[in-house]
């Protein structure tokens, strides 16, 4: 049977230059930023490897990642895909993700009800079968370590909600290993 998750995006506002994420364009994040923006700021959506040689270093504000990273089988590929964005975003840029938390020989299949600034409700359906793959919360803070700070993290019916915030380099900071 299939569980039915709400995700309230009411109060969601980007500001700055968006860069949207995804392997399946379903327009929230685009819709959302759209509704709550100037003319001076842009929005890019990438879907896939080939789309992001276009994509310019160090111009974006904000990078959105919803139900990205669940696409994505390898922990190494993920690890590049959070390398790609840090390299993207500005200094002090920020991350949100919105993402199942499935561990390995778990599954997951739910309706997903969307609530948007504008009281609309959009509903996707997510569905990954694969008891191999591990995108759990804790996989995903152990890829964003290097590159991102935490500053919010929120967990509710397997889905989990961040927002990082893209680490400095320090002045001293040498070639030497992070870890």
């Amino acid at each position: 049977m299939k569980k039915e998750v709400f995700i309230n995006l009411e109060k969601e506002i980007f500001k700055g230059n968006l860069l949207d994420i995804g392997f399946s364009n379903y327009g929230i994040i685009y819709n959302i930023y759209k509704q709550n923006t100037d003319d001076s700021s842009s929005v890019d959506y990438v879907e896939g490897k080939e789309e992001k040689i276009g994509i310019e270093k160090g111009v974006y504000d904000i990078c959105a990642l919803f139900f990205t990273l669940s696409d994505i089988k390898t922990t190494k590929n993920k690890e590049k895909l959070i390398e790609d964005i840090y390299k993207f975003l500005k200094e002090d840029g920020l991350l949100y993700i919105w993402d199942i938390d499935k561990g390995i020989s778990k599954i997951f299949n739910s309706k997903i009800k969307i609530v948007l600034p504008d009281k609309n409700t959009k509903q996707i359906y997510l569905r990954d079968l694969n008891m191999f793959k591990n995108s759990s919360k804790e996989n995903t803070i152990k890829v964003l370590q290097p590159y991102f700070e935490i500053l919010t993290i929120k967990n509710s019916d397997n889905i989990y909600y961040m927002i990082c915030k893209k680490k400095g380099k320090s002045k001293d900071e040498s070639n030497t290993s992070r870890n």
